[in-house]
């Protein structure tokens, strides 16, 4: 019986360190790369940005995206016969967007749209092409893959 546990000991003490395999290698580099993947991901993500594209505001009904990744609510820009203006307060925008009834379940063919109610605090974000992104409520522009706003 003791000679099978010294064998057993100089078999285990002459097999090679995990981190000295092939597997072991190939985990350690998996693992760097995972965790430089992740840091580059969330400086991406986390860096703020400015409004860039004032023509155009998206305004949108919820924290949320589409189900095919589009943000969801409506964009809105103001257009004259001179051209687009840029649009100085998109909150605002959005805002009166809120109030007219533009997120309510109306009838598409209405006249006169019933009113709807605005939320009290939005969250600008910013999109990859420069534009405001104004979503009800507090969050973190992250999670619906957006910038935060650069003020």
């Amino acid at each position: 019986m003791q000679d099978l546990l010294v064998e057993q000991m100089r078999r285990d003490l002459s097999r090679p360190k995990w981190w000295t395999t092939i597997w072991g290698r190939l985990s350690i580099a998996g693992g760097v790369l995972a965790v430089a993947g992740a840091g580059v991901a969330g400086v991406v993500l986390l860096d703020e940005r400015p409004v860039t594209e004032t023509t155009i505001v998206h305004c949108l009904e919820g924290p949320y995206r589409n189900s095919d990744g589009t943000l969801s609510g409506a964009s809105a820009s103001v257009a004259t016969p001179d051209g687009v203006v840029a649009i100085a307060d998109a909150e605002a925008m959005c805002i009166q967007m809120w109030e007219g009834g533009a997120f309510e379940d109306n009838d598409p063919l209405s006249a006169t749209p019933v009113p709807g109610v605005a939320p009290e605090e939005f969250t600008t974000c910013v999109t990859d092409d420069g534009e405001a992104a104004v979503v009800p409520g507090v969050i973190e522009c992250s999670v619906l893959r957006l910038h935060p706003f650069e003020s």
